[in-house]
């Protein structure tokens, strides 16, 4: 009797030991945790070279942006520079990347800069962090990736009203609509005239622009105008067309 209860616990602590076993070794010893596969593309550049690498998607996100061209407008690729390097460099990676759009003359393609942090972490962003957009560039508007300058006549508070500037507010409207953004308009004026008679012009104007987007439909509560008169100038107010391009309103794109 006393082997068949010796027989019965030694079973008993085979099969204990068994599912012991068991478990650590599934919770504990099993198996290394996966390591995540990261995935690049469809455009990402080499962090030592600079070089441009694409992948088999490269050709359909091409494809898509070219899509994207409107009556008039100018491609508008903004290059990234990281950690340690310059604007200079963002502009290269960006004429690198123009050479790609071969469909495009090179009159079609504009190129500009933004510091996108760690080059290596921003690997797995969209493109590598370069920016596209399709852009309108004429004497009446200069539109950038995140803001647009509208320029104005001497001394006016008046819209200007041509099919470039109309169409770029329909656009604006559109986006204003159908995205969580906001926007800042600016009113800017040249040194002609007492400030503070420039600072009431350029508020005038961010005003008329206000008003003209609450037409279309855009909730005011989006819209921010403000003014900063002669303070702010893009060139030296020394010449005639100097001074036309400080007599501007600049709408920046906002959160």
């Amino acid at each position: 009797m006393r082997k068949i209860l010796v027989l019965v616990l030694f079973i008993l602590f085979l099969i204990l030991a068994w599912f012991s076993w068991c478990w650590y070794k599934e919770t504990v010893v099993c198996c290394p945790e996966p390591v995540p596969e990261i995935s690049y593309g469809p455009l990402i550049f080499d962090c030592d070279t600079g070089e441009i690498i694409t992948n088999d998607l490269w050709p359909e996100k091409k494809q898509e942006i070219l899509t994207g061209v409107g009556k008039g407008k100018k491609l508008l690729l903004v290059g990234p520079y990281f950690t340690s390097e310059t604007e200079q460099d963002g502009i290269s990676r960006a004429e690198m990347v123009k050479l790609l759009f071969t469909e495009l003359s090179s009159e079609d393609i504009i190129t500009d800069s933004r510091f996108a942090g760690d080059c290596e972490e921003a690997k797995s962003n969209m493109l590598h962090e370069l920016k596209y957009k399709w852009v309108t560039r004429n004497d009446d508007i200069i539109e950038h990736l995140d803001r647009t300058f509208v320029f104005y006549k001497y001394d006016s508070d008046k819209e200007v009203v041509n099919e470039s500037v109309l169409a770029y507010f329909d656009e604006l409207t559109s986006f204003l609509k159908t995205s969580g953004d906001n926007i800042l308009i600016v009113g800017h004026t040249d040194s002609d005239g007492p400030a503070l008679y420039n600072e009431d012009l350029g508020l005038k104007r961010a005003n008329e622009y206000k008003a003209h987007l609450i037409s279309l439909g855009v909730d005011e509560s989006k819209i921010t105008v403000e003014s900063k008169g002669e303070t702010e100038p893009l060139r030296p107010n020394d010449t005639p067309e100097n001074k036309q391009m400080n007599r501007r309103v600049a709408i920046h794109i906002t959160e």
